[in-house]
C-alpha cells in the first residue's frame, strides 16, 4: 500500500606515463642548442629563424607554466572539497535513492516525493534487472508518501532476502510516466573519498556525494 507520511528531513586520474611527441622545455632547449653548435660557420642560422625558435619556446615554456598552475589548483581544489565533505559528518541528509534491502523477509519502504497530485507506479526489479512487482495507486496529493513493499513478487510468492532496484513514476494526464526517484533520509554516519570519487554513508548505506539534494543540521 501506499501512504502519506512526514518525512522532514577532482580530479585526479592515474595512467601510466606514454610517450609524448610533443618536446617538453627542457628537450626544446636542449635541440637548439644543439642545433647551433652543429649549425655550418658559413652559413649560420637565419636571425629570423633564430629569433622565430625563441619564440616557440617561449611559448611552450608558458604553456608548461599554465599547465602546472592548472594542476596546483585542481589538487587545491581536490583537498578543499575533501575537507568541506568531511564537515558534513553528523549531520542530516537528503538523497536520491533506487535501492531498497529485504532483511528477514522485511522489506524497507520505498519513499517518494510529488511536486503535484497525481498517480503512481511502483516498480521493483531482482538483481538480474527482472521486474518482479508493479504497483499503481490511486491520485496522491503533493508531498512525501511511502510504498510499503510485503516482499512479494507478482505471483505472491515470498522474496529472497537481499538488494533490489525500483522506479517511481508518476502518471500524467496525458497516460506518459515521468521518473521522479526514490529519496532517503538519514544522519551522515561517515564520508569516504575513492580515487576522485566521495561517498557518503547513512544507515550503512554508500551514496555518491551528488545524490545529496538536502542537508541539515537535525533530522
Amino acid at each position: 500500500m501506499i501512504n502519506s507520511i512526514d518525512y522532514s528531513y577532482s580530479t585526479y586520474t592515474s595512467s601510466e606515463r606514454t610517450p609524448s611527441n610533443t618536446l617538453d622545455k627542457d628537450a626544446f632547449l636542449l635541440l637548439l642548442i644543439t642545433q647551433l653548435k652543429n649549425q655550418d660557420p658559413l652559413e649560420p642560422m637565419d636571425n629570423k629563424d633564430f629569433i622565430a625558435q625563441l619564440t616557440q619556446f617561449s611559448t611552450l615554456e608558458q604553456i608548461t607554466n599554465m599547465t602546472n598552475s592548472i594542476q596546483e589548483f585542481l589538487t587545491l581544489q581536490e583537498g578543499a572539497l575533501q575537507a568541506q565533505s568531511a564537515s558534513l559528518i553528523g549531520k542530516y541528509a537528503t538523497v536520491q535513492a533506487n535501492q531498497i534491502t529485504v532483511s528477514d523477509g522485511v522489506s524497507e519502504s520505498i519513499v517518494f516525493e510529488l511536486d503535484e497530485a497525481a498517480p503512481v507506479i511502483v516498480r521493483i526489479y531482482d538483481s538480474d534487472g527482472n521486474l518482479i512487482r508493479e504497483a499503481t495507486s490511486s491520485t496522491l496529493d503533493a508531498g512525501a508518501h511511502a510504498y510499503v513493499w510485503d516482499a512479494r513478487d507478482s505471483s505472491g510468492l515470498q522474496v529472497e532476502d537481499g538488494t533490489y532496484t525500483y522506479v517511481v513514476s508518476k502518471l500524467n494526464s496525458d497516460g506518459s510516466e515521468t521518473e521522479i526517484g526514490g529519496i532517503e533520509g538519514g544522519k551522515i554516519e561517515s564520508v569516504k573519498f575513492k580515487g576522485n570519487e566521495i561517498y557518503v554513508y547513512i544507515s550503512g548505506k554508500e551514496y555518491p556525494l551528488a545524490s545529496i539534494i538536502e542537508i541539515s543540521e537535525e533530522g
